[in-house]
């Protein structure tokens, strides 16, 4: 909400998380696809291409990690605006 109350505020991190986007994650994602494209159609995971290794095995970690904090995120944001309408 703050983005669009300010805009001028966020600018730069706008600028940052583009830069993110272009310079590691597409790249990357590039790459994947083009080694192992062929594979990949008959797989749903990128992951389950790469052979078991620590590095795979950290970035996997990571990942539940992330996603297990977004949904925290989600949840807590919701559980505010029940509680919210409850006090009205």
């Amino acid at each position: 909400m703050h983005a669009m109350w300010r805009p001028r505020t966020y600018k730069y991190v706008y600028i940052v998380v583009v830069m993110y986007v272009l310079t590691i994650t597409l790249p990357h994602s590039v790459a994947v696809y083009w080694a192992f494209g062929d594979v990949l159609l008959t797989h749903s995971n990128a992951f389950s291409v790469f052979q078991k290794s620590l590095p795979r095995d950290i970035g996997l970690i990571f990942m539940i990690i992330h996603q297990v904090l977004l949904i925290n995120i989600q949840i807590s944001r919701f559980q505010f605006w029940i509680m919210l309408m409850k006090t009205m």
